[in-house]
């Protein structure tokens, strides 16, 4: 047998065994990140409250979310500006939540009006489409990491 042919049926041997292998990590890769954590999110979240912008003003803000079968729907109101954004609600391995946003708009914000780097990065961010944002857990409360948003159960004596 010359070298090619060694070459070809070792070749052939890795693709039976490394095709099968792939599919099953793929599979199992899709389980975990596609999770259904509805029933353990399903219900409404809100916070109101003012933000601290870097001049040292402070801007009224109200957030409202909103899971229902795997699915999100938000809205935040930050003076002039509102931000609606809906998506899917995934889980990873290991149970942490993400929102991956499918829509979303700003609404009512124009040129002169004049609001905080961070605070504009947060609100286009949080309606950008594919945009994925972390939630972690805080008592009743969940936070959004890449946002900076804080959302808490509405039968929580404490949110706001």
């Amino acid at each position: 047998m010359n070298s090619q042919n060694e070459t070809g049926a070792v070749g052939k041997r890795m693709l039976r065994v490394m095709a099968p292998a792939a599919l099953l990590l793929w599979a199992f890769v899709a389980m975990g990140t596609s999770g259904n954590a509805s029933s353990k999110f399903d219900g409404r979240y809100s916070s109101t409250g003012q933000v601290l912008l870097s001049d040292g003003s402070t801007v009224k803000v109200s957030q409202s979310l909103v899971f229902n079968k795997g699915r999100f729907y938000t809205m935040t109101r930050n003076s002039p500006a509102i931000v609606e954004a809906s998506g899917r609600l995934e889980t990873d391995l290991l149970g942490r939540a993400s929102l991956v946003v499918e829509e979303g708009q700003v609404h009512g914000l124009g040129p002169q009006d004049q609001l905080d780097d961070e605070l504009m990065f947060n609100l286009f961010y949080g309606s950008h489409k594919g945009a994925r944002i972390t939630l972690e857990q805080v008592g009743a409360c969940l936070y959004g990491v890449q946002t900076q948003q804080v959302y808490c159960a509405d039968d929580h004596p404490h949110r706001g």
